[in-house]
C-alpha cells in the first residue's frame, strides 16, 4: 500500500472519508440534539475526517518522495484525462456525503457548507502536491474540484436531488507487468485497482426520476450510465519506457462506455448497518453488461 499512486490513492482516501463520516453519523444521529452539542459533532467528525485522511494520505505516498519548496505543475496532458475525472469524482462524493451528514443534522446552510468543505478538502491534497518534488500544485486539478463540487451543488440547488450521480469502477487490466512500480505489482490486487487508470472507470448515472419509473419499481433502482476510461496507457504521457520494446507497440486510446446501474441508496430500511452499506455502495457502479466504443467495438455481460 505504501507505493499507492498519489493521483489514484485520492480514491481510496475518499472512499475512507465517506465510511468515517457515514459511521459517525449512525453513531451520533439519536443522541445529541441541541445545537450545541451538534456543532461539537459536526466539527468533531469534520477535524477528524479531514485528519485521518490527510495523515493516511502522507504515509501511503509523500513521506517516501522528496519534498521542495511550493512549486505550479502542468499535468492536464497526462494519462488522457483520467486524472482530471478523478478529482470531478472525488470532489464530488465529499459535497455529497458531507451534505448528506449536515442535512441528517438539521445544519443551517447545509447545501453551501458541504460544498465549501469539498473545496477546502481537496485544496490540501493539492497543496500537498506543491510541496512534492516529484509533482506540484495543478491549477487543472483545482479547476476539476470545482466542476465536481458544482456538479452536486447545482443539481441539489435547482432540483433538490441528484439526477446525475458519478459513481466508479475498476478491473485488472493486463498492463501491470510492464511497469509495476507505476501501474501496481502483479500479485497485489488492491494497487492494481488504485493505480492503474486502465483498469478504472469514471461513470455518470441518469436517475430521471420520471413516470416510467414510478409506475414500475424495478426502474426506480435501475439507471443509465455513461463512462470514460484509457487502455494502452503504460506512462503518463507515453509508452517510451526502458527495458519495454514492446511497449511501443501497444495501442493507447480512449474509451466511452455505456452500461446500466443499480442505484442502492434508494433502497430504504430502518437498520443503520444496512444504510450504512448501501450509502457507501453508492460511491461504486454496480458491474454489469456494457458497450465499449473504441478503436475495436467491444461488448461485454460483466463489466465492472
Amino acid at each position: 500500500m505504501k507505493l499507492l499512486n498519489i493521483r489514484s490513492s485520492n480514491i481510496l482516501i475518499i472512499l475512507i472519508f465517506t465510511i468515517i463520516v457515514d459511521y459517525s453519523f449512525a453513531q451520533e444521529e439519536n443522541r445529541l440534539d441541541s445545537t450545541q452539542k451538534k456543532n461539537i459533532i459536526l466539527n468533531s467528525v469534520a477535524l477528524g475526517a479531514t485528519t485521518f485522511s490527510y495523515f493516511g494520505l502522507y504515509n501511503l505516498w509523500y513521506k517516501n518522495y522528496q519534498q521542495t519548496s511550493f512549486h505550479f505543475f502542468n499535468d492536464l496532458e497526462e494519462w488522457n484525462y483520467m486524472d482530471k475525472a478523478g478529482h470531478v469524482y472525488s470532489s464530488y462524493q465529499v459535497a455529497r456525503k458531507s451534505h448528506l451528514f449536515l442535512n441528517k443534522k438539521n445544519i443551517k446552510n447545509s447545501l453551501e457548507k458541504s460544498c465549501f468543505y469539498s473545496l477546502f478538502f481537496m485544496l490540501g491534497i493539492e497543496v500537498l502536491d506543491g510541496f512534492s518534488e516529484k509533482w506540484g500544485f495543478s491549477n487543472y486539478d483545482l479547476l476539476s474540484n470545482f466542476v465536481g463540487t458544482g456538479i452536486f451543488y447545482f443539481q441539489q440547488k435547482k432540483i433538490k436531488r441528484q439526477s446525475l450521480k458519478l459513481k466508479f469502477s475498476s478491473h485488472l487490466s493486463p498492463y501491470a507487468i510492464h511497469r509495476p512500480s507505476l501501474l501496481g505489482d502483479e500479485k497485489n490486487i488492491s494497487q492494481r485497482i488504485f493505480k492503474d487508470y486502465n483498469g478504472q472507470t469514471y461513470w455518470l448515472t441518469f436517475d430521471f426520476d420520471n413516470d416510467i419509473q414510478n409506475r414500475l419499481k424495478v426502474f426506480k433502482y435501475l439507471n443509465f450510465s455513461l463512462g470514460y476510461s484509457i487502455d494502452g496507457f503504460i506512462g503518463a504521457r507515453n509508452n517510451n519506457i526502458l527495458n519495454c520494446a514492446e511497449c511501443n507497440e501497444i495501442n493507447r486510446q480512449s474509451q466511452l462506455l455505456f452500461s446500466v446501474d443499480l442505484d442502492f441508496s434508494e433502497i430504504k430500511t430502518k437498520n443503520r448497518v444496512l444504510e450504512l452499506l448501501l450509502n457507501s455502495f453508492s460511491l461504486i457502479k454496480f458491474p454489469a453488461p456494457t458497450l465499449i466504443l473504441q478503436d475495436q467495438n467491444e461488448f461485454k455481460w460483466f463489466y465492472f
